[in-house]
């Protein structure tokens, strides 16, 4: 973790591609900014292994982003307000999301390229009496999945909840429902909904099938490295220097090594894990 505070003048090489409007910066490890980063902000935190694209804009008071976000190239945070992201975030190229109304995002969110998300309505004459003149907290929770080019107004939308490619959201999203069309409706009983039941030996099955991809990306073997289990308890039967991963709650003990990261990045966006706390 690297941590700016009131050091601006002695840190100006890791600056020099991006700029940061504030000393009040928290920074984790493996951390990827592209060039010509703008974070016009009054307190900036990056969690651990996150990447911001080329072209990132961040106009908001405080912008908070877990271990492991992802947003690309040209995506725009408009403020002023404050913008608290969870862990495995990710946006897509030129998403727009807003924070005047302050938005809250939850753990393993995804928001398809050219999405637009809002908190706030302002543009009308008010001293001619326009009506159309609010901000409104965004509150997205965990697992929520937004396609791509979705249109979305402020308010709740809840636990695994999905919009599909081009809906058009105005009313936020019942926990386990999909939505589609504009504006959207619940597919669900069309559809079903994001997540199905994957039985514990299938989980197994599945993360040992990434971690076989790893290896031979690789070319090592992750044998004595890495450990899966069921049950926080179990972890405590592997070393204390490796990451071992609870295949029931979808955490992991962290270490914050290199080869975590590489792992976790080559885990991601087909399978999330969050630190235990």
């Amino acid at each position: 973790m690297v941590v700016f505070r009131n050091i601006m003048n002695k840190t100006s090489n890791f600056f020099k591609n991006h700029s940061f409007s504030t000393n009040d910066v928290t920074i984790g490890k493996n951390v990827t900014i592209g060039k010509n980063a703008v974070f016009n902000c009054k307190k900036v935190h990056i969690g651990d292994g996150s990447i911001i694209g080329n072209n990132v804009v961040v106009n908001a008071d405080v912008f908070e982003l877990g271990d492991y976000g992802t947003i690309y190239s040209g995506c725009f945070f408009p403020g002023p307000g404050e913008i608290h992201i969870g862990c495995n975030f990710w946006a897509g190229q030129h998403t727009i999301i807003d924070c005047q109304g302050n938005t809250l995002i939850g753990n393993n969110v995804g928001i398809g390229a050219h999405s637009q998300l809002w908190t706030h309505m302002k543009f009308g004459d008010v001293l001619k009496g326009c009506r159309f003149h609010s901000k409104q907290e965004l509150r997205i929770e965990d697992d929520v999945w937004f396609v791509g080019h979705c249109l979305v107004s402020p308010g709740k939308y809840e636990a695994r909840s999905m919009a599909m490619l081009g809906s058009l959201l105005t009313k936020g999203m019942a926990a386990d429902r999909v939505y589609a069309g504009s504006p959207a409706i619940d597919i669900t009983d069309k559809v079903g909904p994001q997540f199905s039941n994957k039985s514990f030996s299938d989980r197994i099955d599945y993360l040992k099938l990434k971690f076989e991809e790893f290896e031979h990306k690789e070319n090592i073997s992750l044998k004595s490295c890495v450990g899966i289990v069921n049950c926080n308890e179990d972890i405590k039967t592997y070393p204390q220097n490796i990451p071992v991963f609870n295949v029931t709650n979808y955490t992991y003990r962290k270490t914050g090594t290199n080869l975590e990261y590489r792992l976790m990045r080559h885990l991601l966006p087909n399978a999330k894990f969050l630190p235990i706390k």
